[in-house]
């Protein structure tokens, strides 16, 4: 996920899968606040979260391939805005608690993702040089919800949870992404259904806690033991490819009016962690009915079409552009 290209011919499938996918990700945040509260949303919430994540960083490998970037260039696109804004995040939390919670080393909610980004897309050249590199990703995501040391620290546990994602769409090339979208849209309509039945049966009967779906707790932070956590991050995993399946087939392939809303996605992600803090001060969870249901189902609609404007972009760009700048400079006098 970074800044939009200038390049008028657009991959309409890509561009829908990343608006589809960011709502899914302003959404999930949205409603986070209020899981506890309403048994719908809850069952919204853990379907959301076993695909949207896993399908945008499988989108993120597929577009890495699009020109290698130099290290100096991911700093600039990935590293400074997430310091940025972790620091504004941190501000935020201690202006409303008055704890001084600030840690760079500890991303704020949803900064992980550029931060795990960077790591992938200055790691990626290596990676790829390793033979089985796939399935060993696999194992290391396995791996890694065994330790209750590093977790949230650098986003280290995410990082390798969803690394084979981010593989496995560095790996794919646009004939084998249109084959999966020209299957027959009733295998994909018929994997999406499914899996919302399997949301609502997991979310009814406690199967597992929703915090096992961001593959950042270890197995016995959620209270699972190893074979447990093990058997449950595999079937995640599982779940997640033939989810993922799912929605890629039923996502159409041509041009629609939201389309255009996966250009700037970068916009939308950094900032709208923000509006939603808003969201949920006018909408208490304790107050929940069916009218504030329909608002904060509207609300991420309404913070979609908002960021993804052009003055947002000149607001990111009027922020990142003397930074970048002044990165620069600092890089040819010390000859990086």
């Amino acid at each position: 996920m970074e800044k939009g290209s200038n390049i008028e011919k657009r991959d309409y499938l890509i561009d829908n899968l990343k608006v589809i996918l960011m709502f899914a990700v302003v959404f999930g945040h949205t409603i986070e606040y209020y899981i506890n509260q309403d048994d719908t949303l809850k069952s919204m919430y853990m379907y959301i979260y076993i695909f949207h994540m896993p399908l945008f960083i499988f989108i993120s490998g597929y577009l890495s391939k699009k020109g290698v970037k130099s290290n100096l260039v991911l700093v600039k696109k990935l590293l400074i805005p997430y310091i940025f804004f972790d620091i504004i995040w941190y501000i935020g939390a201690y202006i409303v608690t008055g704890k001084n919670m600030f840690s760079i080393f500890y991303p704020g909610w949803t900064l992980w993702y550029l931060l795990s980004l960077f790591f992938w897309r200055i790691s990626i050249k290596y990676l790829t040089k390793v033979k089985w590199i796939v399935p060993i990703s696999f194992a290391l995501g396995l791996l890694i919800g065994l330790d209750s040391m590093g977790q949230n620290f650098l986003s280290i546990s995410r990082t390798i949870a969803f690394l084979p994602f981010f593989l496995m769409g560095y790996y794919t090339d646009s004939t084998k992404l249109n084959k999966i979208n020209n299957m027959s849209k009733g295998i994909g309509y018929f994997i999406v259904i499914v899996f919302i039945l399997i949301a609502i049966y997991i979310s009814k009967y406690d199967v597992v806690g929703y915090k096992f779906l961001y593959n950042s707790y270890a197995y016995k932070t959620n209270q699972l033991n190893m074979i447990q956590g093990l058997i449950g991050r595999s079937l995640l995993y599982l779940g997640s490819i033939i989810l993922s399946i799912g929605i890629v087939n039923v996502v159409p392939n041509r041009k629609f009016w939201y389309s255009k809303y996966g250009k700037n996605t970068m916009n939308i992600y950094v900032f709208h962690i923000y509006l939603i803090v808003i969201v949920i001060h006018f909408i208490p969870s304790w107050n929940i009915s069916l009218f504030s249901n329909l608002g904060i189902i509207l609300s991420p609609i309404l913070i979609m079409i908002l960021l993804s404007g052009d003055f947002v972009n000149y607001i990111y760009n009027f922020i990142f552009n003397p930074i970048n700048k002044l990165f620069d400079y600092i890089a040819n006098l010390m000859k990086i």
